[in-house]
């Protein structure tokens, strides 16, 4: 039996969409991520930061925290290429609240996420972090791995 035009429009169309929906789930590996940090209000923009980070199917969020604060993502949402969360950091100084969200593309990934700080005997602070990626390979060992809840 030949297939009828309509049924090959649709596997083609199938095919097409295969690659994107299962892209961000295969690209497990070491990622460059470059993040660049604006905090509501001040004039001076801070400089981008560049790190590498170990991606995995489960853990497909990039790893935001700094020296001395620990960071959990808390839910974690996939949607054909797009990743959403929401995450919080803790340290000796105060605690963070955000979320975020990136959509890849092949090897590369674009995304933001807003984030409130609150410390002791000051008003909360707002940040935005705009972030890009790219893989680079296999993880390495100086490659930062993301915390997740169900890791404490």
């Amino acid at each position: 039996m030949t297939p009828t035009p309509w049924k090959k429009i649709g596997a083609l169309a199938l095919a097409l969409a295969l690659p994107a929906v299962a892209g961000a789930a295969r690209q497990e590996g070491d990622w460059e991520v470059t993040v660049k940090m604006e905090m509501v209000g001040m004039p001076m923009a801070m400089p981008p930061i560049t790190t590498h980070q170990c991606v995995t199917n489960k853990d497909l969020v990039p790893d935001m925290s700094q020296r001395e604060q620990q960071c959990i993502v808390r839910e974690q949402k996939v949607e054909g290429d797009t990743v959403s969360w929401r995450v919080q950091c803790k340290s000796k100084d105060g605690t963070m609240d955000g979320s975020g969200k990136i959509k890849y593309a092949d090897k590369a990934y674009d995304g933001e996420m807003q984030m409130t700080m609150t410390h002791a005997g000051g008003p909360p602070m707002n940040m935005k972090y705009t972030m890009k990626g790219r893989h680079t390979g296999p993880c390495t060992v100086d490659s930062k791995k993301a915390k997740r809840a169900d890791d404490y």
